[in-house]
């Protein structure tokens, strides 16, 4: 197609739509625009220059998938079916720290068929109902307008910003739509997420075969409905005088409606437009995008615009060589090997592909490369108002064939000549050439490709007559069998994980251990948890949280690592969780984990490895140093004794208490049971470990004496009583009415004293058998089977003691009275006195418990 008859029309364009074609002449001062270039112009998207350059198809294939916010940006028409984004108009944060931003997109400048999903980032955040997926779950809603010029203004708008958009605020005219979103981090990790709309667009399109105006997606009709408008457009009304001719379009419709069988079964139609105008460009370079959409051509001749879709036309004319003028024929028989190809690729706007330019199965003929020489030629075209795969393959192959036609004639022609219009088939007849046969209406088709007046002297005068161009054509360029069509199969999806679904670590596991603080001065709680990493190569940290016995969830910071220490916390049920973070800010689910947080309530475990080793009268006790931090800082091991054979800690004295570091001790020796047990900081006692001994010792010891208080006790008591041949403390009752101790101690001083009868050398030792009783303990009240009770009398436990104390003399008792050491408790000793006097202290650190006493015996023993 001549460049200089579409240059023509690109000036005029504009004109046309103002004034019709006389004024566009006069407004590009072509004053001899007629007799110098001709009365018909032919705008195409075939041949040579379906598309002129496939990157201005690019530009409408990108534009389309943005939101923008811009001050200015030109209006957008949309034709068919498409996603697309829009202009940003509005935009206001409310509520609390401004947590809800309302957005005003505007998606169309005119009235469209549907509003459907909403998508951000490529994902559906709204369904066609407007119902918020996934992570926009109440977090997003929205209202629609499908630009009725009657519209009313969004609602929720009006309410949330009464002060910045009114009733009045209508977008009349205009598809848009009204987004409230709530801010989350992981719902808008990157703030305002790039919106695109399922859109049906432009639904007031005329069908001049029914006379009814809808929504349609037919390719010539949207073609014509463009050239019409008034404002966008270039005012070429239908059925208009200097509009577009009917009989053409409704020609062109039907071409386009036409059913093509599908490779996969079922129909298309030949033809559809479906895309997005942006009325920054040019009519020109608009209208020919549109007719790459059904291989088109529009055609300006005798004061109208003709539409044709791309189809075979019968011929309907002749030229012979009687309708040459002087000037004569030039034939063309092939193009210049740079515009030659043999094969056809180019993209197409893919719905399966995220609506996205792909390409679509390229067109290539074996036979063309054979004629070529076996050199692959391809041309690379686009279309933008194409989505379906197998109407881009029909496409390809029309503008193959029609390049592959490569015989081409500049006819000089007569006047008569005039009556061959452009874009319709004629048959060339002309033997000398091969054209023709032997019925003298027979000859080879023609497509005419334009028609000019040509200025040319004849005898005395200049005088007009056409110049036709001419290429050749056949039924074949159009021809299309379901077998051509290869199966279009969109670009896999990524395999890689999406940075907006990451996936949740594993469930947190707690363990607890106590420490001790830097200075050495406390022992705390320490609860340790981990997991495992998420399953995911776009996590950056990991947020934790946990709470106490139920409380509130307290943010306990970020990791990059699955490990978490928290110190110094208090005994409870504790829940954790922790959620990944990706390198967007977007989160995982939370997995949580639970643990019983015992720390310093629990007991202390049991002493291990406890050993004794008598010398000299003394036991020397070792085991392993208490495992218990909360013992070793603060805590102390408690040492008891007991001559029960069936031994216990109720009815032992105590001995000793140590360091809780310690783990070695060194007592009196005595036989029978020691019992040890480690307490805690805060006075918790673990369990009983025991070590039993004979009390032999090398030297031999004969029993020299005895001071004896049992079975009646008859000593004087202080805050003790006796009851059966017992001594135990005085019970009364609380103000609650359960008995209790009256004092947490009494004192039992011995009636009598060891008189050895001169100065001497002895071992005194203790002899004391001692239980204790549960005050408010009953069997009727236990609810335990009776195996499973630590002690039948319930003293399992109890805090009790009984210490024995001596003083001794080396003065004769019955002469004056004697001078008497002090007090000290006795439990194996070895001494040089004349007499000693004795005494025994009963105590509890429960009033719920008392001490009772059944033996109580001061024993002498000298060297056998």
């Amino acid at each position: 197609m001549p460049p200089i008859i579409l240059g023509a029309v690109a000036l005029g364009g504009a004109a046309i739509a103002a004034g019709g074609v006389a004024a566009a002449f006069a407004a590009t001062g072509l004053i001899g625009f007629a007799a110098n270039f001709g009365a018909s112009m032919l705008l195409s998207a075939a041949a040579q220059s379906m598309m002129p350059k496939p990157s201005v198809g690019q530009i409408e294939l990108q534009a389309r998938t943005v939101t923008v916010r811009e001050p200015v940006m030109p209006r957008q028409m949309v034709y068919g079916r498409t996603r697309k984004g829009g202009v940003i108009t509005f935009l206001h944060a409310t509520g609390d720290k401004d947590k809800d931003l309302h957005l005003v997109v505007v998606l169309a400048a005119h009235r469209v068929q549907s509003i459907g999903a909403i998508y951000f980032e490529g994902e559906m955040a709204l369904d066609a109902a407007g119902t918020a997926q996934g992570r926009w779950a109440g977090k997003l809603a929205v209202e629609k307008r499908l630009g009725h010029d009657d519209q009313s203004a969004f609602a929720g708008l009006i309410t949330a910003a009464p002060d910045l958009w009114t009733a009045a605020h209508r977008l009349a005219g205009c598809a848009a739509i009204y987004l409230r979103l709530t801010y989350d981090p992981d719902a808008f990790p990157s703030g305002i997420p790039n919106i695109t709309v399922d859109l049906e667009g432009k639904d007031d399109i005329f069908d001049p075969r029914t006379g009814a105006r809808g929504y349609s997606e037919n390719a010539a009709l949207c073609v014509a409905d463009y050239m019409a408008h008034p404002i966008f457009g270039i005012g070429a009304g239908i059925g208009a005088p200097d509009g577009i001719e009917t009989d053409s379009l409704i020609e062109a419709a039907n071409i386009c409606d036409e059913q093509i069988a599908l490779a996969g079964g079922g129909t298309e139609p030949r033809y559809s437009c479906n895309g997005v105008v942006s009325l920054s460009e040019t009519p020109k370079t608009i209208i020919e995008a549109m007719l790459t959409a059904m291989a088109g051509r529009c055609i300006w001749q005798a004061g109208q615009w003709r539409i044709r879709a791309g189809a075979y036309r019968i011929p309907s004319s002749l030229l012979t060589a009687d309708d040459v003028r002087e000037g004569g024929m030039t034939l063309t028989t092939r193009q210049t090997r740079a515009a030659n190809f043999n094969a056809v690729r180019g993209q197409f706007v893919s719905p399966e592909n995220n609506w996205q330019p792909d390409d679509f199965p390229a067109y290539a003929s074996d036979a063309y490369l054979t004629e070529d020489g076996g050199e692959q030629v391809w041309r690379d075209i686009a279309l933008p108002f194409t989505i379906s795969a197998a109407m881009a393959q029909r496409l390809a192959k029309i503008a193959l064939e029609r390049a592959r036609r490569q015989m081409s004639v500049r006819f000089a022609g007569k006047l008569k000549a005039w009556r061959v219009t452009a874009g319709e088939t004629t048959l060339l007849r002309y033997s000398r050439w091969g054209f023709g046969g032997p019925d003298p209406n027979d000859g080879k088709p023609f497509e005419v490709e334009a028609v000019r007046l040509d200025l040319t002297q004849v005898g005395s005068g200049p005088r007009i007559a056409p110049e036709l161009l001419l290429r050749e054509t056949s039924p074949l360029v159009y021809d299309w069998d379901a077998s051509e069509e290869q199966i279009y199969a969109a670009a896999p999806r990524t395999t890689l994980p999406s940075a907006f679904d990451i996936a949740p670590p594993g469930a947190p596991q707690g363990e607890e251990e106590l420490y001790v603080t830097r200075d050495g001065s406390a022992v705390k709680v320490l609860l340790r948890v981990r997991w495992t990493a998420a399953q995911s190569g776009f996590v950056e940290s990991y947020q934790f949280e946990a709470r106490r016995d139920g409380g509130d969830w307290q943010d306990y910071g970020r990791t990059t690592g699955t490990l978490i220490e928290l110190r110094d916390i208090a005994p409870g049920q504790w829940d954790f969780r922790v959620k990944a973070l990706s390198v967007l800010g977007v989160s995982s689910p939370w997995r949580e984990g639970t643990r019983e947080v015992v720390g310093l309530t629990a007991p202390p475990a049991a002493l291990e490895g406890l050993t004794i080793q008598s010398a000299g009268g003394l036991a020397v006790l070792k085991w392993q140093r208490a495992v218990d931090v909360d013992v070793r800082v603060g805590g102390s091991v408690i040492i008891r004794h007991s001559k029960d054979a069936n031994a216990s800690w109720a009815n032992s004295t105590l001995m000793d208490r140590v360091s809780g570091g310690e783990a070695i001790a060194v007592v009196p020796l005595k036989p029978g049971t020691y019992l040890l047990r480690a307490e805690d900081s805060e006075g918790r006692i673990g369990p009983v470990s025991t070590v039993t001994t004979k009390g032999v010792q090398i030297l031999s010891f004969a029993q020299l004496n005895t001071l004896s208080a049992d079975p009646g006790f008859p000593g004087q008591k202080t805050g003790l009583v006796t009851t059966a041949g017992t001594l135990k403390l005085e019970t009364g009752t609380d103000a609650a009415g359960s008995p209790v101790v009256l004092a947490t101690e009494g004192l039992y001083q011995f009636d009598g004293i060891l008189d050895f009868g001169a100065l001497r050398r002895v071992r005194l030792r203790s002899d004391i058998l001692v239980g204790a009783s549960a005050l408010s303990d009953y069997i009727d009240d236990r609810m335990t089977p009776i195996d499973s009770w630590a002690d039948f009398d319930g003293s399992e436990g109890a805090d009790i003691d009984v210490v024995l104390e001596v003083r001794e003399t080396d003065d004769d008792p019955a002469a004056a009275p004697p001078l008497w050491g002090p007090w000290g408790r006795i439990d194996n000793s070895e001494i040089e006195a004349r007499a000693v006097e004795a005494r025994a202290w009963l105590r509890t650190n429960d009033p719920a418990f008392t001490p009772i006493v059944s033996e109580l015996r001061l024993i002498a023993d000298e060297v056998a």
